[in-house]
């Protein structure tokens, strides 16, 4: 008995001291300041939390080192840069950005013990501006080199001031790591590019006051369960901590097609949306009804099929299009693009006749496989000039008709193609008498005709006109 209640006291006297101290926190700075409070009872070490969701993630995060090409006046000039990006599995394959790693002719792997690792590219999707990196495996086999991969978590269930990491390597300094909330669960972006690529079209953004800086890009945005749940992609410039991620379920639908076909076959049927806000008493329809058709591409499967500005789009094959707010775009955007290219899709739409009247109509059109404005660079060495392929997107947004031919990005001064007044712009449609199709035909005529002492004809189309420029071989530098 007398044990027992000496074991009873000590827990009475044990849980007074505790509650004392409690106390003490909470009193001495209201009377004296923080500086009242004894340095024993202040903290400075990182949350358990944080540390453990550094411990899960930062051994999977690598530095991208890749070697990229320009071409400034026709002529191709090498440069470095560096990026993030995460380790997702096994098999040594990292995530990262398009415009890390997307246009890359060389990339390697910096591990997080420094050790340096040869990698290619597996695929990439400038849309969502994601890639797919493979380390080199066997490299990393004869070496006895460790690595870690980290879990991928799910952006559905990130909440509006959710505490998140950001790491990565931030103007190069590696092993990085920032601090933040989750400021906006599904930031809009309209007509978003990216070093002139399109780029968030069909994903809506994670918007972060985690520290996001030039070289983060492609690195992992974490929550405290260790779970990347975002790529870091951008920052603005002239704010203070206003960064953005893609969010991790975007990428989760995006990898497989990688693995498998290196990139992401979407359709493409030529129309820009607009939400409804504001206007479904204009034309009768109530709220949440329906996504403004605000143009039509020239000449695309919508144009063909009869779909008109202004038009309200009700559902695709049967799906509803309700889209009243702006981040409401890119699901409809997204969910017309994942129709299989090719195949026939019916549009509803409502559209006001003469008197202001409603009619319902189902068109029909076939989808086309969506492309990028922006085609790759070429070097066409004898001519000194750089092109690229026309491609029917970057038609439409100049409103031209359909053409063949091959458009003029840059000419090297005192070349061949300068001497005879070739511009930047220009695009060429025929050497004498063989229409151009793409860059690699112009490529081997140019080759041929290099070898030739007479002089030959090459049409361009410059502006709404076309003109004929005299090739002399030997007049170019």
């Amino acid at each position: 008995m007398l044990k027992r209640l000496r074991r009873s006291a000590g827990s009475t006297l044990s849980c007074r001291a505790v509650w004392g101290v409690l106390l003490a926190v909470w009193i001495l700075p209201q009377l004296g300041g923080c500086a009242s409070v004894p340095g024993w009872m202040v903290s400075d070490k990182p949350s358990w939390r944080t540390q453990y969701a550094l411990a899960r993630v930062s051994p999977a995060v690598v530095r991208i080192n890749v070697v990229m090409r320009d071409f400034q006046n026709g002529i191709p000039e090498n440069f470095r840069a560096i990026g993030s990006g995460v380790i997702i599995d096994r098999q040594g394959r990292v995530l990262t950005n398009f415009h890390v790693a997307g246009r890359a002719r060389r990339i390697e792997i910096v591990l997080p013990d420094q050790e340096r690792v040869r990698a290619t590219l597996i695929g990439s999707d400038h849309w969502t501006d994601l890639a797919l990196v493979q380390m080199d495996m066997a490299q990393i086999h004869a070496r006895h080199l460790h690595f870690k991969w980290a879990s991928l978590g799910n952006s559905s269930h990130v909440q509006l001031g959710q505490p998140v990491l950001a790491i990565g390597t931030p103007f190069g300094l590696a092993r990085t790591v920032t601090r933040g909330i989750i400021s906006n669960t599904d930031r809009f972006f309209n007509a978003t590019t990216i070093d002139g690529y399109e780029t968030g079209w069909f994903n809506n953004w994670l918007q972060t006051d985690a520290a996001i800086n030039p070289g983060n890009s492609g690195g992992p945005l974490i929550n405290l369960r260790g779970q990347v749940i975002g790529i870091n992609t951008r920052g603005d410039p002239t704010a203070n901590n206003l960064g953005f991620a893609i969010p991790i379920n975007v990428a989760r639908r995006v990898i497989p097609s990688l693995l498998k076909f290196r990139k992401v076959a979407r359709s493409y049927v030529g129309l820009e949306l607009e939400p409804m806000l504001g206007l479904s008493r204009f034309y009768h329809l109530p709220a949440q009804t329906g996504v403004l058709i605000r143009s039509v591409d020239h000449n695309s499967p919508a144009s063909i099929g009869g779909v008109h500005a202004l038009d309200v789009l009700l559902s695709v094959n049967g799906h509803p299009t309700n889209c009243r707010f702006p981040e409401q775009v890119s699901s409809v955007r997204r969910y017309i693009s994942s129709q299989p290219v090719g195949s026939r899709v019916a549009l509803l739409v409502e559209r006001m006749t003469d008197g202001s009247k409603m009619q319902q109509k189902t068109l029909y059109v076939f989808t086309q496989r969506l492309e990028s404005v922006i085609a790759p660079r070429h070097q066409i060495k004898p001519w000194g000039i750089v092109v690229r392929n026309l491609t029917d997107a970057y038609l439409r947004q100049q409103q031209m008709k359909m053409i063949r031919g091959v458009l003029v990005t840059s000419v090297q001064s005192g070349s061949i193609a300068d001497t005879a007044g070739m511009e930047d712009g220009d695009i060429i449609r025929r050497v004498g008498s063989i229409g151009i199709v793409d860059s690699l035909q112009l490529k081997v005529l140019a080759d041929r005709m290099a070898k030739t002492k007479k002089p030959y004809a090459v049409v361009v189309k410059r502006g709404r006109t076309e003109r004929t420029l005299v090739f002399s071989p030997g007049s170019g530098s």
